[in-house]
């Protein structure tokens, strides 16, 4: 059966770019398929309504899972299957292991997890053992109470549990609101592919200062240009940020000349035109309308970084700035506007 459903729909499985689990941290697991520019839903797992009287069994991946069709929506139906508390992360386990055997490794798999709060309580994103699969994160670090005197943020001790005893993340969209407090130094956080975050003070958390990973796009309310300066310079010297391709920073304000002045900047003859550098994306949180590629860099402005004499150019626009690190050395670079 399987020969045939693949045979009869090979070009549709090969226009498949992903699947994904979008768990709402709650009662229910979406499953969707993701096409170029569609965004299709194929499964529901949640947990068992023992109301409902419509159930049927299948056995998936040796695991027996109770069924139940949704109603129409425009004429299209989806499979639901329930589970017991209990069984909640073998159902998933087994359901996953069927598209691995189905798909392989032709497609991606991504598990989209929220961090949501419900009455006061903080509950700590679902994290399910499955092979094969890149994790998404989404949080919100809030203090209790954003009157006119703030507190702190208090679970900062749970967030950290749940970052040590997750695999490395592929992205995190966090909005985050720390005074005092802040991420560990050495915290998997920082491992994270790609991580886009609106916090209030730069170096809470400092992502200038401990980042590892691929991307990032920060927005903050407030920076002082020395902590640019020191971003660029440990970039320029090979002592951090060495798998960095892509920077984005929206400030309060645009960088001022002492950043300029300060990070060994070297210039594009005004005469030439300068290369575009543009990264695939690492993850977009913008599902079906994702524009598949970062925000292009074109700038006749760049740094070479020491140890292996790579470029990296810098642009700033108003109150933004923008750093992408070229796989070319300055010697290579210069030869493309030739």
């Amino acid at each position: 059966m399987k020969k045939i459903i693949k045979s009869l729909q090979m070009n549709r499985f090969r226009s498949i770019k992903s699947i994904e689990y979008d768990d709402d941290g709650m009662d229910q697991t979406l499953v969707h398929v993701h096409y170029k520019n569609i965004r299709e839903r194929i499964m529901r797992i949640v947990e068992r309504e023992e109301d409902k009287n419509d159930y049927f069994q299948s056995n998936v991946s040796g695991k027996i899972i109770d069924f139940r069709f949704s109603k129409p929506t425009f004429f299209v139906v989806h499979p639901i299957a329930s589970y017991h508390p209990s069984e909640k992360e073998s159902v998933i386990q087994a359901i996953h292991n069927y598209f691995l055997d189905f798909f392989g490794n032709s497609v991606e798999y991504n598990w989209k997890a929220i961090e949501y709060e419900w009455l006061g309580e903080l509950f700590i994103p679902f994290i399910p053992q499955l092979q094969n699969v890149s994790f998404c994160v989404h949080m919100r670090l809030f203090p209790e109470d954003l009157g006119t005197n703030p507190t702190e943020f208090t679970q900062m001790e749970r967030i950290e549990n749940f970052f040590s005893s997750s695999p490395v993340l592929k992205s995190i969209k966090m909005l985050a609101l720390l005074f005092t407090i802040s991420f560990n130094p050495d915290s998997k956080f920082y491992q994270t592919e790609s991580i886009e975050i609106i916090q209030d003070k730069i170096i809470k958390p400092a992502i200038l200062r401990h980042f590892q990973g691929r991307q990032a796009v920060i927005k903050c309310s407030s920076h002082k240009t020395s902590h640019l300066i020191e971003f660029v310079n440990r970039w320029k010297s090979g002592e951090a940020f060495q798998k960095l391709e892509y920077l984005k920073i929206e400030m309060n304000r645009t960088p001022r000349n002492r950043f300029l002045d300060a990070i060994g900047l070297k210039h594009i003859d005004e005469t030439k035109q300068p290369p575009t550098l543009a990264f695939p994306k690492v993850y977009d949180w913008h599902d079906e309308h994702a524009e598949p590629y970062t925000e292009p860099i074109t700038s006749h402005m760049y740094v070479v970084r020491a140890t292996d004499n790579h470029v990296a150019s810098i642009m700033i626009q108003r109150k933004k700035l923008w750093f992408g690190v070229w796989d070319k050395t300055k010697e290579e670079f210069l030869r493309m506007m030739d």
